[in-house]
């Protein structure tokens, strides 16, 4: 009388055929004739060789190695967007793996990289011209309310004279760095503290 394994080792396959692992099957125990039982979605045969950047798909008789990008990050080359690659093949052309630097940079194909147009890189360089100009006019109202406080609530004429020399002072570069938004003058003005 031959006698059998208790289980013997069985690829296990999910819906699509694609390898997920190994398992066991057990040695049925209502016969004795070396059959098992398979658990669902596994099949008898060796396991496939590993590749990296590839998964194997069961395919009736052997392996076939399909290119796997699941698990990596993509971004799309229309809106710079993340893009969730959901089954395994072949990479689709509208994806790069390079992150897009900013909103001012468009995907060239004939690079086959994100560049940015002389108009954008303009218009990018008035974005930050207008956020450090808003930065700036934040601060010098800070201290303008600050130095008004300290004028009406000044213990001494000495104390309000000093606050009002530095209101007078933050008051005049606002203006200068209004004028200098509208493009009224050319050079951005110095704090009052420089």
């Amino acid at each position: 009388m031959k006698i059998y394994a208790p289980t013997i080792p069985v690829c296990q396959l999910d819906e699509n055929n694609y390898f997920v692992g190994m398992t066991t099957a057990d040695l049925d125990p209502l016969e004795n004739n070396g059959h098992y039982l398979l658990p669902r979605l596994c099949i008898k045969a060796e396991p496939p060789e590993l590749r990296v950047g590839y998964v194997a798909q069961w395919c009736d008789t052997e392996w076939q190695y399909i290119e796997d990008h699941r698990y990596e990050v993509f971004y799309s080359k229309e809106t710079g967007e993340v893009v969730v690659i959901d089954e395994p093949g072949k990479l689709p052309e509208t994806v790069t793996d390079t992150p897009r630097p900013d909103s001012f940079h468009h995907w060239a194909e004939k690079e086959n990289k994100w560049v940015m147009s002389p108009e954008a890189e303009a218009q990018k360089q008035q974005q930050k011209r207008k956020a450090k100009i808003n930065t700036l006019l934040s601060v010098a109202t800070e201290k303008i309310a600050a130095y008004q406080d300290m004028i009406d609530f000044a213990d001494t004429e000495e104390e309000s004279t000093e606050a009002e020399k530095g209101l007078l002072a933050w008051r005049r570069y606002r203006a200068a760095l209004l004028k200098y938004q509208k493009g009224l003058i050319s050079e951005l003005p110095r704090t009052p503290e420089e």
